[in-house]
């Protein structure tokens, strides 16, 4: 899509000697042009996050829960778009943490770090100050426990910082529980 003020430049300035005219084509809105095919799904569904919302599958269907008004029009028709990928992506994500619930019993909670981004996450329930402990802080915004930068899921990926950012130590263990929810229901 080309505006007309670009059009014009390339029009011969004759001083209106030539016959022929450069005709513009039928012009296209915002809203007429396909959004682009995204490749990162996971980027798509973080920016979604990002915004106060979060897609969940519901049966077969993704649903956007909380603040639904935030995405821009731009953001949901990628999500449109990119729908036969969002679902299988949530889908392989709701496996994986299948997998991951059928070897921890729903009593325990605690820390899980994420073996592909490196960013920790919490399961089940655990005691906020528990939480405090290991270095994780209230976010009244995000209305959650994060952890300390750059390891909380919602900072940005080691490989986009300057230096590729620091890391979890290699001992660090995949899974840490709360010690007070192991026995509790």
């Amino acid at each position: 899509m080309v505006s007309h003020a670009l059009l014009d430049l390339f029009s011969p300035h004759d001083g209106g000697a030539s016959n022929a005219q450069i005709q513009p084509g039928p012009r296209l809105d915002a809203t007429e042009a396909p959004p682009p095919m995204i490749q990162n799904i996971d980027g798509l569904l973080n920016e979604a996050e990002r915004l106060g919302c979060q897609i969940i599958l519901d049966g077969t269907q993704p649903v956007i829960r909380g603040n639904g008004a935030a995405p821009p029009p731009s953001l949901l028709a990628m999500l449109k778009e990119n729908r036969a990928a969002i679902i299988a992506r949530l889908a392989e994500r709701a496996a994986l943490t299948e997998s991951l619930s059928d070897s921890i019993t729903p009593e325990h909670s605690g820390i899980r770090k994420d073996a592909t981004t490196g960013k920790l996450h919490l399961f089940g329930n655990p005691s906020p100050a528990w939480l405090k402990k290991q270095g994780w802080e209230w976010n009244d915004r995000q209305r959650r426990f994060v952890a300390p930068f750059p390891f909380d899921r919602g900072d940005p990926l080691p490989r986009f910082m300057i230096g590729g950012g620091p890391a979890l130590p290699p001992d660090y263990p995949e899974i840490i529980f709360d010690p007070q929810s192991k026995g509790a229901a």
